[in-house]
C-alpha cells in the first residue's frame, strides 16, 4: 500500500454546508423572479472576489452599487456571510483522526469573508494548519495554477497527496496534477475510502 503524506480537504459542502440562497433570504427577496435582475452582476463580483481580483471593501462597494443604497454595507456583509451555514456532522472527527498521522491542509475556492467566518465556526479547520485558498493564491480550482500552488506549498510528490472535493471537475483537476482525488459524497463513504488508502486508522 502506498504511503500518503498529505491529505487535503475542501471547505464548502465538505467541511461546512454552503447555501447561496441564504444571501437572498437574508436580504428579504421573496422569489427567484425578484432576484433575477441582479443575479448576474452579483455573481460577477463574487467571482472576482473569490479569485482575489478585488478585496473585501471593493467587493462590498460593488454589491451596494448593484443592490441599491437601501442596503448598508454592513447588511450586505452579514447577508453574504450567512451563505456559510453549519458544519457537516462527522467531518470534525474525520479531519482530527487523519491529522494525527498525516499532514493536513485546506484547499478551497473561497473569499476573505467566508474564510474568516469559517475559521470562527467550523471546528475541523482547527486541525488544518495550512490553508490554500483561492483569494490568496489568485487562482481557482480547477485551474492548474491552483494545484501548482498546492504542490509548491506541500513540497512532497504529487502522488503522495490525497485531495478531497465535492465537485467532480475539481477532483479531476487534482488527478491531472498527479494527486489522488476523492469525490466527497458523505462522511461514511469518505471514511471507507481513507481507510482503504491507509490514511485513516480507527
Amino acid at each position: 500500500m502506498f504511503s500518503f503524506r498529505s491529505v487535503l480537504f475542501d471547505l464548502g459542502n465538505v467541511l461546512v454546508h454552503v447555501d447561496i440562497n441564504m444571501f437572498w433570504k437574508s436580504l428579504g427577496f421573496p422569489s427567484a423572479e425578484a432576484i433575477a435582475p441582479v443575479v448576474p452582476e452579483v455573481r460577477r463580483w463574487a467571482m472576482e472576489y473569490e479569485r482575489g481580483a478585488i478585496g473585501t471593501e471593493r467587493f462590498l462597494v460593488h454589491l451596494q452599487e448593484t443592490m441599491g443604497p437601501s442596503y448598508s454595507m454592513h447588511q450586505l456583509r452579514e447577508a453574504f456571510q450567512s451563505i456559510i451555514c453549519h458544519p457537516i456532522e462527522g467531518m470534525e472527527e474525520i479531519v482530527d483522526a487523519v491529522s494525527r498521522s498525516h499532514h493536513t491542509a485546506l484547499v478551497s475556492n473561497t473569499n476573505e469573508i467566508h474564510h474568516l467566518i469559517s475559521n470562527a465556526t467550523v471546528p475541523a479547520l482547527g486541525s488544518l494548519p495550512v490553508h490554500y485558498v483561492s483569494y490568496e493564491i489568485k487562482a481557482m480550482k480547477p485551474n492548474s495554477a491552483f494545484y501548482d500552488a498546492v504542490l509548491a506549498g506541500e513540497s512532497v510528490p504529487a502522488d503522495s497527496i490525497v485531495f478531497i472535493d465535492d465537485l467532480p471537475e475539481n477532483v479531476e483537476g487534482a488527478r491531472k496534477a498527479g494527486m489522488h482525488g476523492i469525490l466527497f459524497t458523505g462522511c461514511e463513504a469518505l471514511s471507507d475510502q481513507l481507510r482503504s488508502l491507509g490514511a485513516l486508522v480507527k
